[in-house]
């Protein structure tokens, strides 16, 4: 039996105690141990219905020796929980970013006692139209790359005036930060080592001094073109990833939930020539909800021994990476 701790009980935190129960549908054996979030009223009453403990704090955690600890709170609090659990010897799944600056990224790498003990979730992809494909790319399915297109916009509600994701000290930024570090991995897992080539940024809708729409253009060491667009104030929630090249293309499209299911397909050059058009001559490879990537995750982290170049969770040195190459765009950005 694996048994986990989860500290922070918001939005992402039931996500993880939702994943336990599908990998529990799975026949695997998974248990919460332990749950720790003093903000949440109803804790209790979500630790009796998961037969878990309630923990007052990090120190309380530790004592219960969990297999994996879940740390799921907002980016100015995880640090110092992770280097705590980092430096008690437990191994800590934390969700993105590894920090909010390079420096603090760099701090909480150096708590780590042991290879592999610090994984970071960068989830997006376990996206199963996401990583079918970027396993196309890596098989040359398209023939030799020629550009990459990301898009992800947030809905967003009046409620996000109120939101710690809008402070820039308690996030680390704004749009580029989060959600665009999931971008950044992505597009560093699909076109290898990044170099900026342009980019502008806009705020003025929230006033709290975040960057609020992103654009990047960069040059990958695999792909010669990528363009990047980030945005919190889309009003509809939009995912789009679009690789093509000499011989074709893949577009994904949604991640679930009010992005809408998402879809993958590809299509050849001149699949018109087949007698239908463009559109028609596009082959659907897959159509998910999405619903089960916290788990595909879970699961991968706690019973894979062996992953793929793509299939496997972010470690902290990927996420390093991605941090270094977050603070040269906000460097050349001249973001503060």
């Amino acid at each position: 039996m694996k048994r986990i701790a989860i500290i922070g009980l918001g939005l992402i935190g039931k996500e993880r105690v939702q994943a336990v129960e599908i990998l529990n549908s799975r026949q695997k054996a998974v248990s919460i141990a332990a749950i720790c979030d003093p903000g949440q009223k109803d804790l209790e009453i979500v630790a009796g219905a998961l037969k878990a403990s309630v923990c007052n704090g990090v120190e309380d955690i530790i004592a219960h020796e969990p297999d994996l600890t879940v740390v799921a709170v907002p980016h100015d609090i995880a640090p110092e929980i992770t280097k705590k659990l980092l430096s008690a010897g437990l191994n800590v799944l934390l969700e993105k970013p590894m920090g909010r600056t390079l420096a603090e990224a760099k701090q909480i790498a150096k708590a780590c006692l042991k290879p592999q003990q610090l994984l970071i979730a960068h989830n997006y992809r376990f996206f199963p139209g996401v990583a079918a494909l970027l396993k196309d790319i890596k098989a040359g399915h398209f023939g030799e790359p020629v550009g990459l297109s990301l898009i992800f916009g947030h809905g967003g509600s009046p409620a996000d005036k109120n939101s710690w994701k809008l402070n820039r000290e308690r996030s680390g930024g704004g749009a580029l930060i989060d959600p665009g570090i999931h971008l950044i991995d992505l597009c560093k897992l699909a076109g290898g080592e990044l170099e900026f080539a342009g980019g502008q940024t806009w705020h003025g809708f929230w006033k709290t001094g975040i960057e609020e729409e992103c654009r990047m253009i960069l040059r990958g060491k695999e792909i010669p073109m990528i363009d990047l667009t980030v945005s919190v104030i889309r009003w509809r929630s939009t995912f789009r990833l679009e690789f093509f090249g000499t011989d074709g293309y893949g577009i994904v499209e949604g991640r679930g939930r009010s992005y809408g299911p998402q879809q993958y397909r590809r299509g050849r050059r001149w699949g018109w020539q087949s007698g239908k058009s463009q559109a028609e001559s596009e082959e659907i490879v897959l159509t998910s909800s999405c619903d089960e990537v916290f788990a595909d995750e879970l699961e991968s982290i706690l019973f894979q021994k062996e992953f793929d170049s793509i299939g496997h969770p972010c470690t902290a040195s990927e996420a390093l990476e991605n941090m270094e190459i977050l603070e040269a765009w906000q460097q050349a950005l001249k973001l503060k």
